[in-house]
C-alpha cells in the first residue's frame, strides 16, 4: 500500500516531515473534535447513536421511502465515526512522531486513507440526499451555499491526501 502514494521531501513546502507531522496531528484531532461538535449540534447525532447504526438500517426493507429516510442518519452516523477515527488517528501520528515508530504512522496513514475514500462516498450521499430529498443535511442552506460547503468537503478530502502523503513518506524514509 505503501507505493500507491507520492513521497514528498517536506510539509506543506516549508518545514520537515517530523514538524509536519506533529502540525497534521493536531489538524487532525482538532478536526474531529470540531466536526463530533458540529454533527451533535446539527443533526443531533452522538456516539451513542452512532454505535446503534445498524439498528438503524437494519429495519429497512425493500421500499425506496424507507431507505432514503433512514439516509440522513445514515450520513450523520457515517460522519461521527470519521470524526471519532480522525480524532484517534491524530493521536497514533503523534505517538509515532514523538516515539519515531514508522508502523503506528502506517496505521494512521491506513486510517485516514479509509477515511478519505469513506468521506468521498459521503459527499455523493449527501449530494445525492439534497436532489432527492426536499430535507437533507444542507437543507437550511440556499443551493449555491450548499453547493459550496459540497466543494470545501471535496477540498478538505484533498487536503487529508496531502496529508497521508506526508505520513506515508515519513513511515517509508524516517
Amino acid at each position: 500500500m505503501c507505493e500507491i502514494f507520492p513521497e514528498v521531501d517536506t510539509c506543506c513546502y516549508f518545514c520537515s516531515i517530523r514538524v509536519g507531522l506533529l502540525f497534521i496531528s493536531v489538524i487532525s484531532i482538532t478536526t474531529g473534535a470540531v466536526s463530533l461538535g458540529v454533527i451533535e449540534q446539527r443533526s443531533d447525532v452522538g456516539f451513542d447513536k452512532m454505535m446503534t447504526m445498524y439498528s438503524n438500517v437494519s429495519h429497512v426493507e425493500k421500499s425506496t421511502e424507507a431507505a432514503l429516510s433512514q439516509l440522513s442518519n445514515m450520513i450523520s452516523s457515517a460522519v461521527t465515526a470519521i470524526s471519532t477515527s480522525f480524532m484517534f488517528g491524530g493521536l497514533f501520528l503523534l505517538i509515532a512522531d514523538l516515539t519515531d515508530q514508522e508502523g503506528i504512522a502506517q496505521a494512521f496513514v491506513l486510517m485516514v486513507f479509509l477515511n478519505v475514500v469513506v468521506g468521498s462516498v459521503l459527499v455523493l450521499a449527501i449530494a445525492l440526499e439534497c436532489i432527492i430529498e426536499p430535507v437533507c443535511l444542507l437543507g437550511s442552506m440556499d443551493w449555491l451555499s450548499a453547493a459550496t460547503c459540497l466543494v470545501m468537503m471535496v477540498i478538505y478530502l484533498v487536503m487529508w491526501f496531502y496529508f497521508i502523503c506526508v505520513a506515508n513518506s515519513y513511515a517509508t524514509h524516517p
